[in-house]
């Protein structure tokens, strides 16, 4: 189909600073020399590429009942609904502008 995916992955959890000192301390023990400051995530808000896109788009699905939850038994029916979420907001959004 020439599609391609990119993995988006969300940035680690910040691990306290005394667990990563402890890390450092265990692992100078074992002859690795490591900064223990270079463990830490970077600190702040930073902007995911494009994962929001794909998360804004389930949220406007699901703001149809019948696509909040996964009640159909077919795929095609599921794919069909889908269609009709994104053919009704498209709609609303030509009736506005």
């Amino acid at each position: 189909m020439g599609l391609s995916v990119e993995v988006v992955r969300k940035p680690p959890k910040p691990v306290p600073e005394k667990v990563a000192e402890v890390w450092a301390e265990e692992w100078a023990k074992a002859g690795k020399k490591v900064d223990w400051q270079r463990l830490m995530p970077p600190r702040g808000f930073h902007v995911l590429p494009r994962r929001w896109v794909v998360e804004r788009t389930f949220a406007w699905i699901g703001h149809n009942r019948r696509m909040s939850k996964d009640y159909e038994r077919l795929c095609a029916t599921g794919e069909a609904f889908v269609y009709a979420a994104m053919a009704r907001l498209m709609v609303r959004r030509l009736v506005r502008g």
